[in-house]
């Protein structure tokens, strides 16, 4: 088995998202995806243990194409309706974190419909000061506040609220929580891809009125297999040809 099929609508699951290509599947209706992730704060010179806070995961490619890959937090009761309320009623931007030879801010290349894949970052950052100038103001590491945490302070309030109520500690601004970062991506398309920048685990769910876009988990096929089945998949929006809905883990496709 190559590729796992994830039901993640109001079902937080974690996977390892810097080991593992992952992309969304295609949906209709209006879906919001909410990534929550670390980032390592640390200078250079030391260590993060953040990268311990979460289950730990077979680290060689061999464990890899053999574990689970992802498992299902346990969820309490959560209504995401006020959730929903402050996102629909917010603009969201199209990612621009990626610098091109012009200098100007370009999408990242893993979305499919770079203009119309939106996003809205919120908890910690890192920031872009200097040692010299953290120090001066009492933080030890490059950890740094974001700013639409005030700038939108009210659905920022919400998604803690709908976080931590499906499960407790998931999403703050300190280390007693799992995550410290995350972002909120309307109807982003990706292709397959890892998150190398981040540390440990990353968590996923999906709000909104929405069906399909489940997550898919490659687990260990070659580059050019994955290229490959980038289209059988769907990459752009045509349908799956394998497999209608999937159940969660389920394969979607099997070795040749």
């Amino acid at each position: 088995m190559n590729v796992l099929s994830y039901d993640i609508y109001q079902k937080p699951l974690v996977f390892e998202s810097t080991q593992l290509y992952h992309k969304n599947f295609p949906h209709q209706g209006t879906r919001y995806s909410i990534v929550l992730y670390n980032k390592d704060f640390r200078w250079a010179d030391t260590k993060s243990p953040r990268v311990l806070r979460t289950k730990l995961f077979a680290t060689d490619k061999e464990g890899l194409a053999q574990a689970g890959d992802a498992y299902y937090l346990q969820s309490g009761t959560a209504d995401p309706l006020p959730l929903l309320g402050e996102l629909d009623n917010t603009t969201f931007r199209p990612d621009r974190c990626s610098l091109s030879v012009c200098g100007k801010a370009t999408p990242h290349s893993k979305y499919v419909d770079r203009e119309n894949s939106t996003f809205m970052s919120f908890g910690l950052t890192l920031c872009r000061k200097s040692r010299l100038q953290q120090e001066m103001r009492g933080i030890p590491d490059r950890r740094g506040v974001n700013k639409n945490n005030t700038q939108h302070i009210h659905l920022f309030t919400q998604l803690c609220t709908y976080l931590n109520q499906l499960h407790p500690k998931l999403f703050g601004l300190d280390d007693t929580f799992l995550y410290s970062s995350l972002i909120v991506a309307k109807n982003a398309m990706c292709r397959f891809h890892l998150d190398s920048s981040n540390k440990g685990s990353a968590c996923i769910l999906g709000v909104g009125d929405y069906t399909g876009g489940h997550l898919l988990l490659n687990t260990g096929m070659s580059n050019a297999r994955l290229e490959r089945l980038s289209h059988v998949l769907g990459v752009g929006g045509a349908q799956c040809k394998e497999c209608g809905a999937c159940d969660d883990g389920q394969a979607v496709e099997k070795e040749e």
